[in-house]
């Protein structure tokens, strides 16, 4: 199946501000072992939101 052309979703502020403090958590951290850990993390979070967002999208069809 071909992937559907989509707007980008604007974050709301309370969301770019999250993400903003999250980013320069980020950008402080030196340890490299807890840098790998928030990336997979990270990885299996958006993973689970398509996939959340996909079952939602599949019941709204029905």
């Amino acid at each position: 199946m071909a992937p559907v052309s989509t707007p980008e979703i604007q974050l709301t502020i309370e969301q770019q501000f999250r993400v903003e403090r999250a980013c320069r958590k980020i950008d402080e951290c030196n340890d490299v072992e807890a840098l790998k850990q928030l990336s997979k993390a990270l990885i299996v979070t958006a993973a689970r939101e398509r996939a959340f967002s996909k079952v939602v999208m599949n019941r709204l069809k029905e």
